[in-house]
């Protein structure tokens, strides 16, 4: 069976429609093209065999955190289609050649992972070079909204050998306007921008010698005991990524001592002197979780949702903080005393109690 006829077949396209629904199916547009699925499903595969498939509008919307960021957001026929492609054939193709540092948007892998692989290598250059070191903290600017078609091209030719695979994912990246620019929100262009730095992955790690490399999507952080060679690095790296049509973010690319820390994911990693590293919550992400949940509180008053509900979203939090059972151990013991008097405290206020009478330890959902 070829790429095509397993990509398009009915059992495939199906259970990649499935896979899309999860956690979705509170959406009209979801339910409604499930709802005939089987139906759906057989015509999407129609179309695709007879070359009659073309890509619909993206849904185009902002998000705010961690930052403002233009989502253009794929609809749920292409997403099933995008999904079947990805799971049979391109995810292969694209992440065979991936560094092992390289952790956004694959199987295993995520932001947890990403801190887990930092902790690693600062451990390891303690065991080597104590506290004598640098990082380089590399970020791109407007990465997926400044990345040329033909880079994202070139990237998918090099590493995708099957012509009308190859054929698609270029189709969706000409679904995008202009030369340059792929949207947020699709599985198939995160995997292409994942593939776009590969090469300079690679030349990072095997020709300027840097072992203690991670990177999760355009965010790019070097360890290193020697500060020129870091420099050098960033230099070697930014012509690179001139030649792709990129810039690096001058204000967040930096170079600094290792002993002062660095900020990643939402956390903060600092080397101590005895090796040890310490892992704290950024101060802007407490601020914004309290006025989140400032206004969780004041909208259940308000009767737009239970308590019960309230308390599920500010124990989710408590969890991100501390860490699951295989997540990296931190330090937020102290954090997580403090949200809690303030989260008990904003109920407290509320009904007319006594701030220091619910100060009994983290909330629980009803």
């Amino acid at each position: 069976m070829t790429s095509k006829e397993e990509i398009c077949s009915f059992k495939n396209l199906y259970k990649a429609m499935n896979k899309c629904k999860r956690n979705v199916m509170w959406k009209d547009s979801v339910q409604g093209y499930c709802k005939n699925g089987l139906v759906n499903i057989h015509n999407l595969r129609k179309s695709l065999l007879d070359g009659t498939y073309k890509i619909d509008d993206y849904i185009s919307f902002k998000v705010y955190e961690p930052k403002e960021r233009d989502i253009l957001a794929t609809r749920f026929k292409d997403r099933a289609f995008q999904r079947s492609l990805c799971d049979i054939s391109v995810y292969n193709d694209l992440t065979r050649s991936f560094v092992y540092d390289n952790c956004a948007c694959q199987i295993g892998k995520g932001t947890e992972f990403a801190r887990k692989r930092l902790n690693v290598h600062l451990k390891r250059f303690y065991r080597k070079h104590k506290m004598n070191g640098y990082i380089l903290k590399l970020d791109i600017k407007n990465y997926f909204g400044s990345t040329p078609h033909s880079v994202a091209k070139n990237a998918v030719r090099k590493r995708v050998k099957d012509e009308w695979v190859r054929n698609k994912i270029f189709d969706v990246i000409d679904s995008y306007s202009g030369e340059t620019g792929l949207g947020l929100g699709s599985q198939l262009t995160q995997l292409i921008q994942l593939a776009v730095l590969d090469d300079i992955d690679h030349f990072i790690k095997e020709k300027m010698k840097i072992k203690g490399y991670i990177r999760y999507m355009d965010d790019m952080i070097l360890i290193h005991y020697n500060e020129k060679h870091l420099k050098r690095c960033m230099n070697e790296v930014s012509d690179k990524l001139n030649k792709l049509g990129l810039r690096l973010n001058k204000k967040k690319s930096q170079i600094f001592p290792i002993k002062q820390g660095v900020k990643f994911l939402g956390f903060k990693f600092r080397l101590t002197e005895s090796g040890k590293v310490i892992i704290t919550l950024l101060k802007k992400k407490e601020y914004k979780e309290k006025r989140k949940l400032k206004k969780l509180v004041s909208g259940s008053l308000k009767g737009k949702m239970t308590r019960m509900q309230v308390d599920i979203c500010f124990n989710s939090f408590l969890a991100h903080i501390q860490g699951g059972k295989n997540c990296v151990k931190r330090n937020t013991k102290r954090l997580v005393d403090k949200m809690t008097v303030y989260y008990n405290g904003l109920w407290g206020d509320a009904y007319g109690l006594d701030r220091a009478l619910d100060q009994r330890g983290p909330c629980r959902a009803y």
